[in-house]
């Protein structure tokens, strides 16, 4: 449509704008007519104008990338974190340093401290073990049962339970606990102390005492809380080497940081400006071809009287994209296991560029 209506228009230039005489007629200065045909000479004459554009795309290979790491230091108070992920950072720059990777490279894009309550067990010279005893012995009247209570009370056990067994109706238990630490003293302790009740229960008339089972426990570990502080740097690294993505990894796995897995892939700006100017003259040499094309044979192209390049294309980055085919995927397994990191050949970056020009339309002067 935009192809007809040019045409269209240029078969009504005659209509549109006078021949030479008529410019005399319209006061037309003779210094812009020297002017022309100083650029033009006697033979020609500018009689309009004709726009047009042309579309055209260069493709580019990515020369950037970007990924981030992130180091989680912890410590027993908030400086002793801080100073550990101060120190561990400090170690990968100076390594980047030899691979002439400066701090115009790197930007902290996240910065975390936190504090958390660690449950941990005791050391295992605070473990404990419990020595049991199951005692049974006969009780005729509720006499000797309350002065049994009262025997046992001062060693505070309160619980005495019938034994339910057959023919045994007036058999009693209960049960004699020691606390060491140590399973020999624990017994140790535990046999003392039945013979101390033994003799008290004795003194009231209870001899019919006698051992029914026993055993040994260590007693669960104990955890104590402990507050521990946590530090997370995230730095973002950016280069244009991305021969140097596999040894920069394989060193953040080595001081136990978690590469994350966002790398992406873009063109840098100084090389977009580049190509974008080196393909500006051969674009102007098809958009003046296209005009030429279009024109009625009676016109000639003049000089362009004004020209603009627009460039469009997606953000300069590149992301994973499971679908290609043509990818050369591998993987490198941080050392926490807890994360992939995909390294990928990045597609070719594309510039669509649209070039707008309006030029002088040129007409033979009719000589008489």
């Amino acid at each position: 449509m935009k192809k007809t209506f040019i045409l269209i228009l240029l078969l009504n230039i005659s209509t549109i704008f006078p021949s030479q005489a008529n410019y005399n007629e319209l006061n037309v200065s003779n210094s812009y007519l020297e002017l022309q045909q100083l650029k033009y000479g006697k033979d020609l004459i500018p009689v309009g104008q004709i726009n047009s554009s042309i579309i055209d795309s260069i493709k580019l290979k990515p020369d950037t990338v970007e990924f981030s790491i992130t180091l989680e230091t912890e410590g027993a108070t908030p400086t002793e974190a801080s100073d550990l992920n101060v120190e561990t950072m400090k170690k990968l720059k100076n390594y980047l340093n030899t691979l002439n990777i400066t701090d115009d490279n790197l930007v902290t894009i996240d910065y975390k401290n936190r504090v958390k309550t660690i449950a941990k067990e005791n050391n295992q010279e605070d473990n404990h073990y419990q020595a049991f005893l199951n005692i049974v012995l006969t009780i005729d009247d509720n006499d000797s049962f309350i002065n049994l209570n009262k025997a046992l009370d001062k060693y505070n056990i309160n619980d005495i339970s019938q034994l339910e067994e057959e023919k045994l109706t007036n058999y009693y238990l209960f049960q004699i606990t020691a606390v060491a630490n140590s399973e020999s003293k624990a017994k140790e302790d535990l046999y003392q102390k039945y013979t101390n009740i033994a003799n008290d229960l004795k003194n009231i008339g209870l001899t019919n005492v006698s051992i029914k089972s026993s055993f040994v426990r260590q007693i669960d570990t104990d955890k104590i809380n402990e507050q521990r502080y946590f530090i997370n740097n995230t730095l973002k690294i950016k280069i244009n080497r991305l021969d140097l993505i596999g040894k920069i990894i394989a060193k953040a796995q080595e001081l136990k940081m978690k590469v994350n897995n966002d790398i992406s892939y873009s063109v840098s700006p100084e090389a977009i400006q580049t190509a974008v100017k080196e393909h500006e003259t051969l674009l102007l040499n098809q958009l003046t071809t296209k005009v030429q094309r279009l024109m009625a044979k009676q016109y000639v192209v003049g000089a362009p009287i004004s020209l603009e390049i627009q460039s469009r294309y997606p953000e300069a980055i590149y992301e994973r994209n499971n679908s290609s085919s043509d990818q050369m995927m591998f993987k490198m397994v941080s050392m926490k296991n807890y994360s992939n990191v995909d390294i990928y050949t990045p597609p070719e970056y594309e510039i669509t560029l649209t070039l707008s020009g309006s030029f002088e339309t040129l007409k033979k002067v009719e000589q008489n």
